[in-house]
């Protein structure tokens, strides 16, 4: 029988969440945030928490994690705690599912969703329930932020969204960005903020008295459609310059010299741009 046939719903849902030792965790985000990472490492897992607690119940919830002072929060709260191996996220994801049994219906989810609300998990949960194997994809479609069906391999990483293909899931493209917008530079932090932070993440964000992102207007001054590279001036004059993931998430296939952008900028370094008027989720013409 295929891995993909329809299941006899079942609400009763484990959902794992693998989380790195906050005070090692995001690396890539030190630039942006610099002495604040640890913190907002453990702010990005409190919301993430929060909302899958609210969504099946602490008593469903399987946090597994090294970091000690997270664990013993979260065990305060009815959540149970399983220590990380330390050797991967995909061996922590096995750990939980060890943890919730031979046969349970487990769905393991990312720990890095800090705009993750119990609406969009309980939806997502809800189109897995009928399905017995299955997986959310990010939201760049390569990656994946849930996995969901009984004793299954997990197989998070890079392209892990083919890889769970392959092993029979079925693809669940749903229209969550809650849920799809997992976070590990300032990019896609950029992005998760626009689709609305939780109140950890947020109150981080808001008490950084500088290197944070910042949304201005400024005009294309430089661009190299071979690398996809270029550079803006801010109105004062200043140029930032910008790499060809900021333009590859935008939407945009081209920019023309003189065109007027809304760019978000981390330390001098353009992170994301869109038209002027053009916001978060709309359609470029």
């Amino acid at each position: 029988m295929s891995t993909s046939s329809p299941a006899r719903p079942d609400p009763a849902w484990h959902v794992v969440v693998p989380v790195k030792d906050t005070a090692h965790g995001k690396s890539r985000l030190t630039r942006a945030v610099g002495s604040d990472r640890a913190r907002l490492s453990a702010a990005i897992a409190t919301d993430t928490l929060t909302a899958a607690a609210e969504a099946v119940g602490p008593e469903r919830l399987v946090l597994v994690t090294a970091d000690v002072g997270l664990g013993s929060t979260w065990r305060a709260r009815g959540v149970h705690v399983v220590p990380d191996p330390g050797s991967g996220l995909n061996d922590a994801v096995c750990a939980g599912m060890r943890h919730a049994g031979a046969g349970a219906q487990v769905a393991a989810l990312l720990g890095d969703l800090p705009a993750l609300d119990a609406s969009s998990l309980r939806t997502a949960l809800e189109a897995a329930a009928v399905l017995r194997q299955s997986f959310v994809p990010d939201a760049d479609g390569t990656g994946t932020v849930l996995r969901c069906g009984r004793d299954f391999h997990p197989r998070f990483g890079p392209d892990s969204a083919a890889r769970h293909a392959a092993d029979g899931a079925v693809r669940l493209d749903l229209p969550l960005p809650r849920l799809r917008t997992d976070v590990d530079d300032a990019r896609s932090l950029s992005q998760a903020r626009r689709v609305g932070l939780g109140p950890a993440t947020r109150a981080v964000l808001e008490h950084r008295a500088s290197g944070w992102i910042r949304s201005m207007q400024a005009t294309v001054h430089r661009f190299d459609p071979e690398t996809r590279t270029g550079s803006v001036l801010r109105d004062d004059g200043v140029e930032l310059r910008f790499e060809a993931p900021a333009l590859d998430g935008s939407g945009l296939r081209l920019l023309r010299v003189g065109q007027r952008l809304t760019v978000d900028v981390v330390d001098d370094l353009v992170i994301a741009l869109r038209i002027v008027g053009i916001g978060p989720g709309q359609t470029i013409g």
